[in-house]
């Protein structure tokens, strides 16, 4: 409780307590309560970017490898919305034969549409209590799937004269063909793989629209249902086809895992894209789409839709046919669940571990191009600049939307994502304020605290959180706030329609035990910087060096800084303070931290503007903690325009209000690799800064140590002093 109240006390302290000024009209203009359906549907038809589909296609070969002794070849597919979950699979259908499967649940709005017959046979049945009657139904379904699949396929192929037919080969020819005729026929075949794909997407996905799927969909999957029916009424148990006595099905002679081979034979007829090592070509993938709808747990059980579905794709773990279960919402971790709760004992035992959830997405992939002395201040500062960094969902939603609403609802848009479906902060201690300070702040959580697990996860489902990486059962998790300047404003305007500061906002919060607050004192600069920067910006997104110093200090502090002069300067460059950083500006609207110190360099701060960050150093970063990129509004963005705020934090009894000027010294551009020392491989302006630095040092005494209370004495010491080094123009330190 030490560390909630020293937070506690922090709010007594007058720096947090002003008012910010109000917000610029385009934040509180009325906008259409949704977004348009119509840039939904078209956002999904844009040209697919980036390479996430063929990473997942690497992924799939690697779990295919016959090396690789699993339960069942399947894996889910985590991470929150808009990170192109659904799009990246189906670009993948247009190579890779896949059967994609909507689940979505009625009332929730989203695309594609969901195939609502399929979700309602699935997950309906007489007593959904009695686990022999799901399992036998599931068997069913699996076993139409593939074969309806392989029915629909061979019409396909019927019907379309750019389907190349493949040599009638014997096995004796195949046995007798060398590598470079193999590999030819092992390329025929792919191609053939890809036409069918290809014929078999636009089948199922032509003419869908934001409210059901096309016809033809509709009657693939009722043909499925029908023969899934048959299979249940006209079944014979089977023992001995799974653990704990319970049986397998078989219709008519045929199970599941015959109907895998007919559907896998007639893809690749002799087996050529096979292989007995490495990574094996995937043939056909069952995708699940919003499948949360399938980890229900009947009451008093132990077991789900998705658990018994589970042990039945484990019958085709030996064939090149691999399942996809995609999911935001719900508890996306039942789809790999703990290696110890998994109700196979095998599997609890580790001799058949379940698959890793797979956590690629695509990030930037939208991007303008950001080329150096090509682009303004002015110009990233625009709203379909930020709209385009992160995920591809803002972007592409950005660029279906009528000109004339685009800015408007596409921050609406990106608000109600951010706050799960809401557009306004109601519950100002919840999650959704937790979000908003996470996209700003890049908070992290104490994973290793189970209750931080529980909220890092559901950040993720919810909140626009994105996972980097996790185990299966997420045992590991490893969670991140991205560096999305939309996010960013977003938050900045649901926070600021509170009339509370961020740091009520983290410090009330439910879940602040949770929270990761670092060790230097790094969290509070950050607020202090934040609460600076949203003062001064209130009709420019960017903020001007002079007025973001005015607000950053107390008036006294500033009055002795507007006048005051380097103490080292080049001849001609002796200036007060106001006059040297005239038109020098910065545009930062979140957090973004480094883990590589060497980002830190006169060749990168640039590209942090571009994106409107201000930089939190990695922790074993030398002399300074958290950097404000600068450039000159009038010129191009680039290495020679820029320079920095360099801020070094101390959290640490023995630094009290008089600051050790020796400090400074640690600030040393050169010590900290932010300019390179002049050599033949250096331009001259990778060892010189074009404009001043300014350094400030907050100093933090006794107030953040996890043993004591927050100091209410809270306040930022100035001291101006210069750089030592002469060939930097102007160094400005407080």
């Amino acid at each position: 409780m030490a560390r909630k109240k020293s937070w506690q006390n922090l709010l007594e302290n007058e720096v947090f307590l002003k008012k910010i000024q109000a917000d610029t009209e385009e934040s509180r203009q009325v906008f259409i309560s949704d977004p348009s359906i119509n840039a939904t549907v078209q956002a999904w038809s844009s040209p697919f970017r980036g390479n996430a589909a063929d990473v997942l296609l690497v992924t799939i070969s690697d779990y295919l490898n016959k090396q690789r002794v699993v339960y069942a070849r399947h894996t889910s597919i985590v991470n929150s919305s808009g990170t192109g979950k659904s799009r990246i699979v189906d670009e993948v259908a247009r190579k890779i034969l896949t059967v994609p499967m909507c689940l979505r649940e009625d009332g929730s709005q989203g695309f594609p549409p969901p195939d609502e017959a399929l979700r309602g046979w699935l997950t309906s049945t007489t007593n959904p209590n009695d686990q022999f009657a799901v399992a036998q139904k599931l068997h069913g379904f699996v076993y139409s799937l593939l074969a309806v699949t392989h029915k629909y396929l061979v019409t396909i192929e019927s019907e379309r004269h750019d389907i190349p037919t493949l040599p009638t080969l014997t096995d004796d020819d195949i046995d007798n063909l060398s590598q470079a005729e193999r590999s030819e026929q092992a390329r025929l075949v792919k191609v053939r793989q890809g036409k069918l794909a290809g014929a078999f997407h636009e089948c199922m996905t032509a003419g869908q629209s934001f409210q059901s799927p096309n016809s033809y969909r509709q009657t693939f999957f009722e043909e499925v249902i029908d023969r899934a029916t048959e299979f249940t009424r006209d079944t014979v148990r089977v023992l001995g086809l799974r653990e704990q006595s319970l049986p397998g099905y078989q219709h008519r002679g045929e199970r599941v895992t015959k109907a895998g081979i007919k559907l896998s034979r007639f893809v690749d007829p002799k087996g050529l894209l096979d292989s007995a090592e490495g990574p094996r070509h995937p043939l056909v993938i069952l995708a699940f789409d919003e499948s949360h709808t399938l980890t229900d747990t009947p009451r008093g059980k132990s077991w789900t839709v998705f658990s018994e579905l589970h042990w039945v794709l484990g019958q085709l773990v030996d064939l090149p046919i691999f399942s996809l279960f995609l999911s935001t919402a719900g508890k996306f971790q039942l789809f790999s669940p703990e290696i110890r709760s998994d109700p196979s004992r095998r599997v609890a035992n580790r001799d058949l571990p379940p698959l890793h959830p797979v956590s690629e997405i695509s990030f930037d992939d939208l991007a303008y191009p950001a080329i150096e002395d090509n682009i303004t201040l002015s110009r990233v500062v625009q709203m379909d600049w930020i709209a385009h960094l992160g995920r591809p969902l803002f972007g592409s939603h950005f660029d279906a939307l009528p000109k004339n609403r685009s800015k408007g609802e596409i921050m609406l848009f990106a608000k109600q994502k951010l706050l799960d479906g809401k557009s306004s902060l109601a519950d100002v201690n919840g999650p959704g304020t937790l979000a908003c300070l996470s996209v700003r702040f890049a908070l992290e959580f104490n994973i290793a605290n189970g209750d931080a697990r529980i909220v890092a996860r559901r950040q993720i489902e919810r909140h626009m959180r994105l996972c980097v990486a996790a185990t299966t059962g997420f045992e590991t998790l490893v969670t991140v706030a991205g560096s999305e300047p939309l996010l960013a404003e977003a938050a900045c305007q649901l926070m600021s329609g509170t009339e509370a500061n961020p740091v009520r906002h983290l410090v009330n919060n439910s879940d602040l035990n949770c929270v990761d607050l670092g060790q230097r004192g790094e969290l509070v600069a950050a607020l202090l910087v934040m609460r600076a920067r949203d003062e001064s910006s209130v009709i420019n997104k960017w903020v001007y060096v002079i007025d973001f110093m005015k607000a950053l200090l107390p008036a006294p502090a500033y009055e002795i800084l507007k006048d005051a002069r380097p103490s080292h300067w080049r001849p001609g460059e002796s200036k007060p303070f106001e006059e040297t950083f005239s038109g020098c500006a910065m545009w930062f609207n979140h957090v973004i931290r480094i883990r590589d110190s060497d980002m830190i360099n006169i060749r990168s701060l640039w590209k942090f503007i571009t994106r409107g960050a201000m930089v939190m150093c990695a922790n074993k970063q030398r002399g300074i903690d958290i950097v404000l990129p600068i450039c000159n509004t009038s010129r191009k963005l680039s290495r020679n325009n820029v320079t920095a705020i360099l801020i070094q934090v101390k959290n640490d009894k023995t630094f009290q209000h008089q600051i050790d000027k020796m400090l400074f010294d640690g600030m040393d551009p050169f010590r900290i690799g932010l300019c390179l020392m002049g050599t033949s491989r250096c331009r001259s302006s990778e060892w010189s800064l074009p404009s001043p630095l300014i350094n400030p040092a907050f100093s933090f005494p006794r107030c953040l140590s996890a043993e004591t209370t927050m100091d209410d004495s809270l306040r930022t010491i100035s001291d101006v002093r210069g750089c030592h080094r002469k060939h930097l123009r102007t160094s400005v330190a407080i």
